[in-house]
């Protein structure tokens, strides 16, 4: 690599991490919708990448068309002679979200924003790669490198209290996306922009809506069941699978449970319940 494709390649790399964790589209999105999303932050929907690129931090306006869940219990029914029903073999519980959103652009500027953040999400759906030392063929009048996948491309995923981590709810979801779609949706027209102060690149479009959706499945990074004295597993049974509102009743709950199964009399005097 020249010293010149360093420095470009470092510059690019600097920029791309400075917009994916400064969110620029604050200032190019429409006003009453920066004023919305500046006062409500925590309503963003928010994508890292634990593996492959650690230090992006992709903020989303949740222009949400739908926002979906499903549970799946995976049981393995067996057959055997003279049942009429066959016996149920219970294997796991799968969960799965799926996403999609309808993200509007309000000028060229705005719309080159928001695909830079669809670009950085893609590129994220591809693994992590380690560069060994070749011994390969010539490539280029370079030997062409030896590459060996040694990380998968994990995503977390948050937004609000609704899709967080039940035991740490100002962590994201860790899981993986098994599919995104992208519809660049002609019918609304696209904006064009010339190239940057006339240098460099071709008049671009831009679609005026940014329309995808993705299917997200979950990892549990926890234990997530029943103990067989009645208790949840997790830190607290309410967060589970969507953070709730702290209630009085959750402290009564906690103390309870402090002073076990026999605290009928303890919670009378404390309480008067």
């Amino acid at each position: 690599m020249s010293l010149g494709d360093w420095a470009d390649s470092l510059g690019e790399s600097t920029w791309d991490n400075f917009i994916a964790n400064t969110d620029p589209t604050i200032g190019t999105c429409d006003k009453n919708v920066a004023g919305i999303r500046t006062s409500l932050p925590f309503a963003d929907l928010i994508l890292t990448f634990p593996v492959t690129d650690k230090n992006a931090k992709i903020r989303l306006p949740a222009f949400l068309g739908n926002h979906s869940e499903t549970f799946n219990p995976s049981w393995r029914p067996n057959e055997v002679y003279g049942r009429n029903d066959p016996i149920p073999i219970y294997s796991n519980t799968t969960r799965n979200i799926s996403l999609s959103f309808q993200v509007p652009n309000h000028d060229s500027e705005d719309a080159n924003e928001n695909l830079r953040k669809l670009n950085r999400i893609i590129q994220n759906l591809y693994p992590l790669y380690k560069e060994f030392p070749s011994k390969g063929k010539l490539l280029g009048g370079k030997l062409a490198p030896n590459l060996a996948i040694v990380g998968a491309p994990l995503v977390r995923v948050k937004f609000a209290n609704l899709i967080c981590n039940s035991d740490k709810p100002t962590r994201g979801l860790l899981g993986y996306i098994n599919n995104l779609n992208v519809s660049l949706r002609p019918e609304n027209g696209y904006f064009m922009a010339s190239s940057f102060m006339g240098v460099g690149d071709q008049p671009t479009l831009f679609p005026r809506m940014l329309d995808f959706s993705f299917s997200f499945n979950v990892l549990h990074e926890h234990l997530i069941g029943w103990k067989q004295s009645g208790k949840w597993l997790g830190k607290k049974r309410s967060n589970f699978p969507y953070k709730s509102k702290f209630t009085p009743g959750d402290v009564m709950g906690e103390v309870g449970e402090f002073f076990g199964a026999d605290s009928g009399g303890v919670m009378t005097n404390m309480f008067g319940t």
